[in-house]
Formats: C-alpha cells, structure tokens, sequence
C-alpha cells in the first residue's frame, strides 16, 4: 500500500464517487481510478461496489477507511511537528462540534483564536456524537465538543465535562402548539430529531421518562442551519439549546414551547484521543473552547 493509493481511496469515498475525487485530488479521473485499482489489487480484495448513484463500501473497504484515515492523521501530525521545528509551522486545528451547541460556541470560539493567533487554521465539522467519536478515534479531527447524555463508555478517549446547560422545545413564530404545556400534548407532532432514534438522544429519554412513545413522525437532521429552516417553515418542532434563543436571527423565527416538567440539564464535554497527547495549539484552542462554554452557560 501506497500513501497516495490510501489518499485516492479516502477522497473516493468522502466525495462519493471517482470523478470528484480526482477533482479534489487535482488528478484525472483515469489515475484515480488506476490508484484504486492498484490498492485493490495489492490487497487482493474489492473495496468498492460503483452503482449508478456513487459508490458504496464493502466490508474490506470499511476496514481500510478507519486505519486509511487515522495513517493520514498521524503523517499530517508528524508533518506538522517537523515545520514547527524548522520554524515553518502554521497552527492547524481540526474541531469536531455537536450541532446542538456548535451554533453559539463556535463563533466567540473562533474570534477569540483570530485575536490569539491570526495566522492559525482551524477547521470546524458539525455533526453528532455518533458520527465525530468514529472520527476522533480515527484521528480525523482532533478534539470533540459533544453532549453526554447517560453514562456511556469512554474507552479511548479522554472526556473533560465543561458546563451544563438544558434544552426546550422551539416551533416556528404563531405555531398551533404553542399554548401547550405537558409533553403529551405535544406528541403527536412531527419533530426534528438531531440525534437517530435508539441512539438515546435528548428527546427520546424525555419521552420515555414521560411514559410516552417516541413520535412516530420525525425527521432526522444533524445540521443546525438546516433545522432552524425546517422549524421556521413548517409546524414541526424541535429541541434547541437555552443559549441559542437569545441568538437574534432564532429568536426572529422561533418561539420556546416551555413543557413542564423542564427537560433535563445535559453535559456539554471535550473529548480528545486518550492515546495521542493534543499538541500546543490543540491545547490552546481547546482552552477557548473551554472558557466561551462557561461564559456563555455562566451568561444564560
């Protein structure tokens, strides 16, 4: 196996088809496939299926992408500490970051890394805890700001709790429900679910602490902006973190539903790879992280 076979492999199955990953690789589509073609043949075994809408994995192809990722992880990493050695380095941080909270920490977040060190790259990837703990573990980002929401296993990972903060129920300005008070009244509803159903997820333990069935009408979405859409145009509902309501663009939109009893307060945690020690600006960053989590919870 080759570091630029492993490279094509990765992009193909990020980008979902070999056309754009040559794009994104700046090689032709030809090449890429050679390079898939080449990994395939070394590994003696077929790693993607191609059908008419992309591509799909097979079960060796799922095994390759988690050592593929976290290979490329840790070359990036070495890279780095070998500039910052010879006195080239540019801080360059991945963040992992819950939607339900990414939408008002991320920003402070960010200025204030600008004011620390302008010259420092981070990227930022929402998504939830069942997608950005696979990533973290696979070194594809290197720390996670996700929720805990009942005791779980945290083997592999260092998890440092940050603050606390409580969910409400928010549908759009005027919406039909709005009078309601008990969480019984509210389902049968359609809801805007972030996290997949038996994953545990805030509104599923609510419903089940209520003795009442999870809503048989739900739509899954992991994207804040996305949700914020969906709630504003449409008389479903949806969970959103306190904080975010005195953001001026939601509260525009949507109004708080407050159900009683109030649901319960969540952990806001920071998760970082309990085998590979975060680097300075890793640190640094999560630091921000850490101190914008209490200030705006400590604010609301």
């Amino acid at each position: 196996m080759q570091l630029n076979q492993l490279r094509t492999f990765t992009a193909i199955v990020e980008t979902g088809s070999i056309r754009a990953a040559a794009r994104r690789l700046g090689v032709s589509q030809p090449s890429a496939t050679k390079s898939l073609r080449a990994l395939e043949q070394d590994l003696d075994t077929q790693l993607v299926q191609r059908h008419s809408r992309g591509i799909a994995l097979t079960p060796a192809g799922k095994a390759l992408l988690a050592h593929a990722r976290a290979a490329q992880a840790e070359l990036q990493k070495a890279r780095a500490e070998i500039d910052e050695l010879a006195g080239r380095a540019r801080e360059s941080v991945t963040m992992g970051v819950a939607s339900i909270v990414g939408a008002w920490l991320v920003p402070p977040v960010l200025a204030a890394q600008r004011a620390r060190s302008p010259e420092s790259a981070v990227r930022v990837l929402e998504g939830t805890q069942e997608s950005l703990l696979p990533m973290l573990r696979e070194g594809a980002i290197d720390f996670a700001v996700c929720l805990r929401l009942e005791p779980e296993s945290t083997r592999g990972f260092t998890v440092r709790n940050l603050a606390r903060f409580r969910l409400t129920v928010v549908g759009r300005k005027g919406h039909p429900l709005r009078q309601a008070r008990r969480l019984e009244e509210l389902r049968e509803a359609h809801w805007i679910m972030t996290r997949p159903r038996g994953a545990g997820g805030a509104l599923e333990h609510a419903f089940r602490a209520a003795g009442l069935a999870l809503p048989a009408s739900a739509t899954e979405c992991d994207s804040h902006a996305i949700k914020i859409a969906l709630l504003a145009g449409s008389d479903a509902l949806g969970l959103v973190g306190r904080p975010m309501l005195g953001e001026a663009s939601v509260r525009a939109l949507l109004e708080e539903i407050p159900i009683e009893p109030p649901f319960p307060l969540m952990t806001v945690s920071l998760y970082t790879r309990s085998d590979t020690p975060p680097g300075p600006p890793v640190r640094a960053l999560a630091a921000l992280v850490a101190l914008q989590c209490r200030t705006i919870l400590r604010m609301n």
